[in-house]
């Protein structure tokens, strides 16, 4: 499952990079060059200094958004620093396992049941895979249930009662140090979520589906308007959302494939 989770990763990126170098709606390719726009820039112009016009099958969208919805998207940069808190209900096939480390010196599995926080309070950073990403009132929340992560190789700190599995024992701590490699995994069930506070301009990769509500431009080969709500089939996206001092989020999106808007 960890090859064709970093094989799914992997032809993300490289949709992304092709998405920069531009192409026809036909090629899955969102453009970033020749006067089209990638997330995370103002709309780009032509050289007499009008909006670009984007080619038939891709759209751009800028605004600010109160609902977000995004499937199969790929955290840009993927890592998540230490300290941070995943949470889940007890119960219900929720939680997850570590598999691959090391305690005391000797390869174990951690079993976390959720009911409790997952506070990984220290070490490097959980590298993620796809996830399902939703505004919420806490920031933007990930769901990783059905996912696996990985870990940069470190040291970290678990302040979380689990069960540490080694050699076919088990045993409860209420925290525990553990030793991860490249090979090291974290696989989340159920409503596991984390949650990215508003500090910083957060940036999502596709291919997956889109869902956006608030006050929205969307430009495409027909031209500009301004639209309430907006769904995509499934297809190459790059969209940035930026926190507001103010409160809420900006946005900023290159979208390819089928879109359904609605207007004002």
């Amino acid at each position: 499952m960890t090859m064709i989770l970093a094989a799914t990763v992997g032809l993300t990126l490289l949709v992304s990079q092709r998405l920069d170098d531009g192409g026809s709606g036909g090629d899955q390719v969102i453009g970033g060059t020749n006067g089209t726009v990638g997330p995370g820039d103002s709309q780009a112009t032509n050289a007499t200094g009008t909006p670009a016009v984007p080619p038939a099958g891709q759209v751009q969208v800028s605004g600010t958004v109160t609902a977000v919805h995004v499937d199969g998207a790929v955290l840009d940069p993927r890592e998540v620093a230490t300290p941070f808190t995943i949470v889940s209900d007890r119960g219900f096939g929720n939680g997850g396992e570590l598999n691959g480390v090391e305690v005391d010196g000797t390869t174990a599995s951690i079993v976390w049941d959720g009911g409790r926080p997952f506070v990984l309070s220290s070490g490097g950073s959980m590298v993620l895979d796809p996830v399902t990403v939703d505004l919420a009132p806490e920031g933007l929340r990930l769901a990783l249930g059905g996912a696996v992560q990985g870990f940069i190789p470190g040291t970290y700190r678990l302040d979380t009662p689990v069960a540490v599995g080694t050699r076919g024992v088990a045993g409860a701590r209420d925290s525990v140090t553990f030793d991860a490699d490249d090979r090291s995994s974290f696989e989340t069930t159920g409503d596991a979520a984390l949650f990215l506070a508003p500090t910083e301009p957060r940036r999502l990769l596709g291919p997956g589906t889109v869902h956006l509500e608030g006050a929205l431009e969307l430009t495409d080969a027909a031209g500009t308007r301004t639209v309430t709500a907006l769904d995509t089939a499934t297809g190459a996206f790059k969209i940035t959302l930026t926190p507001i001092p103010a409160g809420g989020w900006s946005i900023t999106a290159t979208l390819q494939g089928k879109t359904i808007a609605t207007g004002r």
